[in-house]
């Protein structure tokens, strides 16, 4: 086996990784109304499974962050343990009785991608060659784009003529499909934390990286918080079945997925100016989200646009984190986790109540403030985002002591 075709086998599987991932975190929004009715209970109850599965995502993240093994674990024993427990939870997702079943089984899901997703971004990134970590990232990053281009909108698709169980069981099986894959890959430790345990304690006073985070938070909220209703805001706006909510999610992943083929572009424009003019894109995309799906001609544009948008501001996040080197990569790809779906665990439960007192329009008004928000932070702060070609030089010991 040629050192091409390992590193080109090696990007397939972390991107297939993540659409396995991304088509669980997703799933749910358009068989929402769906689940409720199953189950006997409301959309907002059922979508506190979400919140279980970013909530245990978080915990796990955030302990893996600040472990001294977060960087020493090999990527095929995580994914390759990932995948079985994964599997298995999907199939206890299948089975679920009610809904804390089916949060507890998401839990368990959210538990291991806690550690899978930063050990994959690691991954991507590190082995990329200087000047390319965003093209290579964005291949992997691609997985997610595919998940809501694929997986979710089949899954939707499925449970209209099957039922949703039969989603998770479908799930379940490519989850297990993955393994044999994941074992596969090379025993390569990701860049870890460096020799010293006192890293965690300290990586947060590195120049950038806490405004950086900020970032993600507001980010990740104004997402994690309105997506889960909108399927739900799609069958009361218009009537969409199952099938119909899933197309306008294939759109959004159609454009999630294409601006990985403009992120080298976006790279070399240059993060100082490419990061506020996203966010602030995000802003006014929100600001329109609510009014533009309330009929299937304004939904599928409007959900174009913004996983185009969304696609290269999860990029930027990703990459500015990434760009602080190798010592502390893995610790910051275990926070953006972290901080991800913490947002996924108090986004649906924060934005639920607003949502069914005073519809969609208002959660996605609140999600455009807090993008706004992160648009500020950006400008603000914009002196700290490090070109690629230019990495930060020295340890990260010797970038605090030069603060």
């Amino acid at each position: 086996m040629t050192k091409k075709y390992s590193v080109i086998t090696e990007v397939r599987l972390l991107t297939l990784a993540i659409m396995i991932i991304g088509s669980n975190s997703f799933l749910l929004s358009p068989v929402l109304t769906n689940v409720a009715h199953s189950l006997d209970t409301e959309p907002v109850t059922v979508a506190r499974a979400i919140s279980a599965f970013g909530g245990a995502t978080a915990v796990s993240a955030f302990l893996f962050a600040f472990s001294p093994i977060a960087g020493r674990l090999d990527t095929r024993s995580v994914l390759s343990l990932g995948g079985v427990v994964m599997a298995l939870a999907l199939v206890g997702c299948a089975l679920s009785p009610n809904w804390w079943v089916l949060a507890l089984c998401q839990g368990l899901i959210g538990l291991m991608v806690g550690v899978m997703l930063p050990t994959i971004y690691t991954a991507a990134t590190a082995s990329a060659p200087a000047g390319q970590s965003a093209a290579r990232l964005g291949k992997v990053i691609r997985g997610w784009g595919i998940a809501l281009v694929l997986g979710v909108p089949f899954s939707a698709f499925v449970s209209d003529l099957a039922g949703w169980r039969a989603a998770y069981w479908i799930l379940a099986g490519c989850a297990a499909l993955t393994v044999p894959g994941f074992l596969r890959l090379p025993r390569r430790v990701a860049a870890g934390n460096g020799p010293s345990g006192m890293i965690p304690l300290t990586v947060l006073r590195l120049p950038g990286v806490m405004p950086i985070l900020a970032i993600c938070g507001v980010y990740m909220i104004g997402f994690y918080g309105l997506y889960p209703y909108l399927g739900d805001h799609l069958h009361h706006a218009f009537g969409a079945s199952a099938s119909e909510a899933g197309l306008v999610v294939l759109a959004y992943g159609a454009g999630f997925g294409l601006a990985s083929f403009v992120m080298a572009a976006v790279e070399r424009s240059g993060l100082q100016r490419a990061f506020p003019l996203t966010l602030a894109g995000l802003a006014v995309i929100y600001c329109g989200v609510g009014p533009l799906t309330d009929t299937m001609a304004t939904a599928l544009p409007v959900a174009f646009v913004w996983g185009i948008i969304n696609h290269i501001g999860v990029n930027l996040i990703i990459l500015s984190l990434s760009r602080h080197g190798e010592d502390t990569r893995a610790t910051l790809m275990g926070l953006h986790t972290t901080i991800t779906y913490a947002s996924i665990f108090a986004g649906p439960l924060m934005m639920g109540a607003l949502y069914e007192a005073n519809g969609f329009t208002a959660a996605a008004l609140l999600s455009a403030l807090l993008l706004a928000t992160g648009a500020v932070l950006a400008f603000r702060f914009k002196a700290y985002w490090q070109p690629d070609q230019q990495p930060v030089k020295g340890t990260y010991a010797d970038r605090i002591d030069e603060r």
